[in-house]
């Protein structure tokens, strides 16, 4: 089941655990991947989860729905990037961990896309587009850059748009549907 945004939820940072959260109900408190030390000043002070938060969250779950992952995984997916759209503090590009292709991808928030990083392809979801430039976040378990760096789940990166590529959810056939 997807849970819905209503006019309750709020933002806040708990500077106890360092992390960015986001109270859904007297019952439920959704923990962000992301500290204190990535967050525009905006992120310390308690405020609604917006209209415009909504709208990207709907947004970003119909792009989703693409993905084979459970609904709770897919929550947490759009959450993360609904809090890096508005509370992450702003990026330079990084692209050199990646392959870089003749043409820029045109991308858009919310697209799945595919970079490669030492022969590897990686699965990223835009979470900010831009005209030389988009911020995405990965959708891998975990990814290693360069040999030495480890990028979790959910861990951000401003890359330019020649590095990205357009991913598409692999076809099922009827025999392997049933």
């Amino acid at each position: 089941m997807i849970i819905q945004p209503n006019d309750l939820w709020r933002w806040s940072y708990d500077a106890q655990s360092d992390r960015l959260m986001l109270d859904l109900s007297d019952r439920m408190l959704f923990a962000t991947e992301y500290r204190g030390k990535q967050l525009v000043p905006a992120a310390f002070t308690s405020c609604a989860f917006c209209v415009d938060d909504a709208a990207l969250y709907y947004s970003l779950l119909d792009q989703a729905q693409a993905l084979d992952w459970s609904a709770p995984a897919k929550v947490q997916l759009i959450l993360n990037a609904v809090a890096v759209r508005r509370f992450y503090k702003p990026l330079m590009p990084q692209s050199w961990y990646f392959r870089e292709y003749d043409q820029s991808y045109p991308s858009t928030t919310g697209a799945l896309v595919i970079m490669e990083c030492e022969g590897r392809e990686a699965l990223f979801m835009v979470v900010e587009e831009g005209e030389y430039a988009s911020v995405c976040i990965n959708l891998e378990q975990e990814l290693m850059l360069a040999g030495h760096k480890s990028f979790p789940r959910f861990a951000v990166i401003k890359v330019m748009n020649n590095r990205l590529r357009g991913w598409e959810a692999p076809e099922i056939s009827l025999a392997q549907a049933g």
